[in-house]
């Protein structure tokens, strides 16, 4: 991890405990699809601050009664799958969405295709690095997933994907010399075991 990120303190457990560690559970692939997408907006140390917003922050349907509903319902996909335009139109209207309205509308189409595609299909060699600075923005892997899922899904560029591909435990992109890079390899390697069987 990059010195700097020492200075969010969110940010810290996240990448001590949640980054890089592989996920089955399908509401967690989408809050990481869509967190992953928001770095197009935001960086990790904001969207992590914003985390709760994302998932919590409760208003109601016609935006100006006490809160009664969460912005992207938990990430619960087939709720976000029903968003209407009126509801849509509400969240920008009120401002609490932190997201443009393109990556709104993204979410509400991306929670769409969920129902069609697993994300878990994914696959990518580990990669080995030593320095953050190694560490490429996209890759080969990243560019032909993104091309298949923009039939579908929106805005899942290759660097889109490829930061889904390393929070999602996809690969282990851990620095070589970081504490979690063998504990990662690790839930790798259980998990693949489990799959030969």
């Amino acid at each position: 991890m990059p010195k700097i990120m020492f200075r969010y303190p969110l940010y810290v457990p996240f990448h001590d405990e949640e980054w890089g560690v592989p996920s089955h559970d399908d509401r967690m692939l989408f809050e990481l699809l869509t967190l992953s997408q928001a770095l197009a907006e935001l960086t990790w140390p904001a969207i992590l601050s914003k985390r709760e917003e994302f998932r919590g922050v409760r208003m109601s349907v016609d935006g100006l009664s006490p809160c009664t509903r969460e912005i992207f319902d938990g990430f619960n996909f087939a709720s976000v799958s029903e968003f209407t335009e009126k509801k849509i139109n509400l969240l920008r209207s009120n401002g609490i969405v932190l997201l443009s309205e393109q990556k709104i509308r993204a979410v509400v189409t991306n929670a769409k295709q969920m129902h069609k595609q697993l994300l878990l299909e994914l696959c990518e060699p580990q990669a080995l690095f030593r320095h953050a600075r190694q560490m490429p923005t996209k890759t080969p892997k990243a560019e032909a997933i993104s091309k298949e899922m923009c039939r579908g899904f929106h805005c899942v560029g290759p660097t889109t994907i490829y930061s889904f591909m390393q929070v999602a435990g996809i690969l282990n992109d851990h620095v070589s010399c970081c504490f979690r890079f063998q504990a990662c390899s690790q839930h790798k390697t259980s998990e693949n075991n489990q799959i030969a069987r």
